[in-house]
């Protein structure tokens, strides 16, 4: 690892080892007007320019230092003060090739010679089914270049994420049956889903492949250095721990194909390198090196301290370089940050709940399905609950009470009556009765709940009218339990999180032993729900829901 170091003056370069914290010809070239300063013999002028005699001679101590030959990297300009790196390396054609290999371009060969040996396989190509393999790859081209955001900093589009890759190839290959249906190609169904099944295979496929060039690339680098070919370079004002963060994203990423110029820092001063990434200087010196070097992309990293200099940010919109912002105001531990708008305005997010859009309206529409299709199935069964209740004790044959659901917003809560009429007035009286911790009055024997009202509870009939606040949009069929407004305002503020999400019929405190489980677990297990929540984990707990509830255990 390198040492970090930061020194306030330096010894002249005459002789001898280099003095601690020099590493490279970067070192004295991105921090010559500190030399300067010092007194170091290393330029032959005060104007800074450095001799291509004075070059050879550091080029060689380095070399030697290192033990292994030093390629000569940097070229002299017109002007001795402007040193730019030599864009060349032997390798530079295989690495190129290899990134575009698993990117975009590689996807779209894959998908058009998958498409095309489907279909030699099903019958003769002739002219129009050739026509479908280039509208397959212009229909590729197109949707991948359009869909937002659009990445700061050109790298070979290639995919790290499966979700992303699955929704990538859905929207193409929708839009390629499209074309097959208005220019009536004679493709069939089963060679179309064919190749689907194909395609989506192949490009996982790819993705893996891709993560291993990626990670092959990135030790290399790590290993030899900066690739000295980047076609973008970078600059980053900040170097705490936001900034390094940024400049581990950039060093471990050669599909951005970007060198990371080095750090502009408001607090630190002489040599500081991280990852061998030098400190070239304070922010106000931005302009000079924008004018003087190859800047694509200024990243805004700096710590929360140094937010209000947005003076930085000024200069390199007058002179047209991009800035990137990164969030830096809070570090957050459960949240994503995400960017998003507000009435137009952008803005960036902070949320810890589940985000997947596709999935949460897979989600919606099972809940009113489901609510729905409950409803008709169980209604023998509210028929002559409504009449059971109705003989054996006195007052309505629902219960409404008010609970709290998504960030605390209440709503009416239905269930069928189990208690007598004046339950809530009981209640006082029963308080130190109470057999659950927490802010919640719960008593396995209470008094006030009658004959069919324990029945009921037993196998959670008392549930059912609560479809209805699924078809009203109020509830799901699974998620944390709706709890009380008073309840609410005793949670502690880890506790408050489970009302991020909408609360729910079932969820994993009714199939681990509901009234069995303290309160402080059941918080839990709330909000390990949410953290893990998928299609998959709601449709695990309804199966599971089904057999606890007819043993009628933990009621």
């Amino acid at each position: 690892m390198v040492p970090r170091v930061q020194r306030e003056h330096c010894l002249p370069l005459t002789s001898g080892p280099f003095p601690k914290g020099i590493r490279g010809v970067d070192d004295i070239l991105t921090n010559r007007a500190f030399y300067r300063q010092s007194g170091s013999p290393i330029f032959s002028n005060p104007g800074g320019s450095i001799s291509s005699e004075r070059m050879a001679e550091i080029s060689s101590r380095l070399s030697s230092k290192r033990g292994r030959a030093m390629p000569h990297q940097w070229n002299v300009a017109s002007r001795g003060h402007r040193l730019h790196p030599l864009r060349w390396s032997a390798d530079q054609p295989i690495r190129r090739i290899s990134l575009t290999f698993v990117g975009q371009a590689g996807a779209a060969l894959i998908s058009a010679a998958l498409l095309a040996v489907v279909l030699g396989i099903s019958g003769p190509v002739g002219p129009r089914l050739w026509a479908a393999v280039a509208a397959l790859i212009v229909i590729r081209y197109v949707y991948l270049n359009t869909r937002g955001p659009k990445p700061v900093l050109s790298s070979y589009k290639i995919r790290k994420r499966a979700w992303r890759l699955l929704i990538d190839e859905t929207h193409i290959g929708v839009g390629f049956l499209a074309a097959c249906f208005v220019f009536d190609w004679p493709i069939g169904i089963w060679t179309a889903a064919a190749y689907l099944a194909a395609n989506l295979v192949a490009q996982f496929c790819l993705m893996n492949f891709s993560r291993l060039v990626i990670h092959h690339l990135a030790e290399r680098d790590r290993t030899d250095g900066q690739i000295k070919t980047a076609v973008q370079q970078a600059l980053i004002v900040g170097s705490g721990r936001n900034a390094q963060k940024v400049a581990d994203m950039l060093l471990n990423s050669p599909e951005l194909d970007t060198r990371l110029i080095g750090f502009l820092d408001f607090h630190r001063k002489g040599l500081w390198r991280y990852r061998d990434v030098p400190l070239v200087g304070h922010p106000d010196s931005l302009r000079e090196v924008i004018a003087n070097a190859q800047v694509d992309a200024i990243f805004w990293a700096v710590e929360p301290d140094d937010l209000s200099h947005t003076e930085v940010l000024a200069v390199a919109e007058k002179m047209g370089v991009r800035v990137v912002v990164m969030p830096s105001m809070y570090d957050p531990q459960l949240a994503r940050i995400r960017p998003s708008y507000v009435n137009g305005m952008p803005a960036m997010v902070y949320r810890s709940d589940p985000e997947d859009q596709v999935a949460l309206l897979g989600k919606s529409f099972m809940d009113r399905l489901g609510a729905l299709v409950g409803l008709v199935v169980f209604s023998p069964i509210i028929f002559i609950t409504a009449i059971a209740i109705k003989l054996t004790s006195r007052g309505p044959v629902f219960f409404k009470q008010t609970r709290s659901g998504v960030n605390g917003r209440q709503f009416p809560l239905f269930k069928f009556r189990t208690m007598c009429c004046d339950a809530e007035v009981k209640k006082d009286d029963l308080l130190d009765r109470n057999e659950m911790s927490g802010p919640v009055f719960k008593i396995k024997r209470d008094p006030r709940v009658t004959k069919v009202g324990r029945f009921l509870r037993k196998y959670s009939i008392d549930e059912i009218p609560q479809f209805i606040n699924v078809l009203r949009g109020e509830m799901s069929l699974v998620g944390p339990r709706p709890p009380l407004p008073t309840e609410v305002s005793r949670y502690e503020p880890w506790q408050h999180r489970k009302l991020s999400v909408k609360p729910g019929l079932t969820c994993l405190w009714q199939i681990n032993g509901r009234n069995a489980i303290d309160f402080e677990e059941w918080m839990r297990l709330d909000l390990q729900y949410i953290d893990n929540w998928s299609l998959w984990l709601d449709a695990k707990i309804i199966a599971k829901t089904i057999p606890a509830v007819m043993r009628g255990s933990g009621s």
